[in-house]
């Protein structure tokens, strides 16, 4: 680690990606808020998070964008474009056209451009920092990464429930930080990209990384030379690798494992749409913020858990994990006492926090090596894809039923899913993660159901 500190090219990368972090989130919080705020209905703050999420869909395709760039000018031109997309919104408040529409548009295309930002960061840390150093290089970005989420997710709504700020102001303190990501970024030095053995094996950690900030990883053994692929030839191969891995989950445990978690990537994008208004029920803006950090920190509390629960029989865990989930979201939607809301919302992601990683464990200690990409990148888009269209359902139905029988129903629908589990002999006996073997007939030749 002192090395690593010692470096200044990774201490400028450290720095940029804390910056542009902090101002993701003021821009996430800023931005839903806002749209709740100018239309005061949960339809347009679902549109708005479904915008927001939908662009991640296409982050498969961006490798062959970042790897024909330079990687120090990708970054500056992309915080540049971002700023300006975001001043947009403090300039049309001051010239009094300011209006929902205009929002979002902006969300989409900030969150375009966006795309390329962590990976661009990704493919500059192998560069940066010596091969034997990657891992924790690797291990300080992610950690960054979830320790500024939740913490300026609280600062964002701290600033949004500011008279003197506001959700417009956020959008201009938001603004100061991509300025201070191009000056981060404008005087980094990076040595040439290495060729062959080294450079697939750094490329190979600039991928996991990419995936660890929620792009998908189609990468397998014909990925090699994905730098000179063009975007239609990725889309193509991304597209058989996708039927591939469908193809390889028929069968196994990973699909009856799977489709509760689908859903509670369905269920996340529904409670993000509501959440403003929710919030604004319970406490306003600044408590909106705070439930934000309250799912960052039960995610973070339930990873740091998962080293503990890999002995537990995977489908006890299951159960006891979404009877925890389904009890949390109604005491969260029942409780009127702030702090108790904020407790419940923290508890409701710890299983969901602590399973990723179980789960993630799970497919790369059974699938054989060559088929893991494959299977992992159709599992991530089925995942990935549920969140942005929980957002335009959740935010549909809440203004029908308003935001607290929604999120009632999204802890019932967790108990059916503890239901689900229990009546399953076949789920209940999952052996524990640390148990598991490679190509584990437990697994892969499941023939069990409900």
């Amino acid at each position: 680690m002192r090395e690593l500190l010692r470096n200044r090219t990774f201490c400028r990368l450290l720095a940029g990606r804390l910056v542009t972090n902090a101002g993701d989130s003021i821009y996430y919080v800023a931005a839903l808020w806002l749209v709740h705020d100018l239309a005061q209905s949960t339809l347009y703050t679902g549109i708005a998070s479904f915008l927001v999420m939908a662009p991640g869909m296409l982050q498969f395709a961006v490798g062959p964008l970042v790897d024909d760039v330079e990687v120090r000018w990708a970054l500056v031109v992309t915080q540049a474009i971002q700023g300006l997309l975001v001043l947009t919104i403090p300039a049309a408040e001051w010239l009094g056209v300011l209006s929902v529409e205009l929002v979002l548009v902006v969300i989409p295309l900030a969150s375009l451009v966006n795309l390329v930002t962590y990976p661009a960061q990704s493919s500059a840390l192998p560069r940066a920092v010596d091969r034997e150093n990657l891992p924790t290089a690797n291990a300080v970005f992610n950690t960054a990464h979830e320790g500024v989420n939740m913490t300026f997710n609280a600062v964002g709504g701290i600033l949004v429930g500011m008279a003197a700020v506001g959700a417009v102001g956020a959008f201009l303190v938001d603004a100061a930080t991509f300025g201070v990501a191009i000056l981060l970024f404008v005087g980094l030095t990076l040595p040439e990209r290495r060729s062959g053995t080294d450079a697939d094996s750094d490329g190979a950690a600039s991928a996991e990384t990419a995936t660890t900030d929620g792009g998908a990883d189609p990468s397998d053994e014909n990925s090699e030379g994905d730098g000179s692929e063009s975007v239609g030839e990725r889309v193509r191969r991304y597209t058989g690798d996708f039927r591939d891995g469908i193809a390889y989950l028929r069968g196994t445990a990973f699909v009856p494992v799977l489709l509760p978690q689908v859903f509670i990537s369905f269920a996340t994008g529904m409670l993000l749409a509501i959440l403003p208004a929710f919030a604004a029920m319970r406490g306003g803006s600044g408590l909106y913020g705070v439930l934000l950090s309250a799912l960052a920190a039960g995610a973070l509390v339930g990873s740091v858990l998962s080293a503990r629960l890999d002995g537990v029989p995977y489908g006890y865990l299951m159960l006891g994990g979404t009877a925890l989930t389904g009890l949390a979201w109604i005491g969260a939607a029942l409780s009127t006492w702030t702090p108790a809301v904020v407790a419940f919302f923290a508890l409701a992601i710890v299983y969901s926090g602590g399973n990723s990683v179980l789960f993630d464990t799970l497919v790369q200690t059974v699938v054989p090596e060559a088929k893991l990409g494959r299977v992992t990148s159709a599992m991530t888009t089925l995942q990935g894809t549920a969140t942005p269209f929980g957002s335009l359902v959740g935010g549909a139905a809440a203004a029908v039923v308003g935001p607290v029988p929604l999120v009632i129903a999204v802890g019932v629908a967790n108990l059916l899913g503890t239901l689900y589990f229990a009546l399953s002999a076949s789920l209940r006996t999952l052996p524990a993660v640390r148990d598991v073997e490679y190509g584990d007939d437990r697994i892969e030749q499941f023939r069990g159901g409900p």
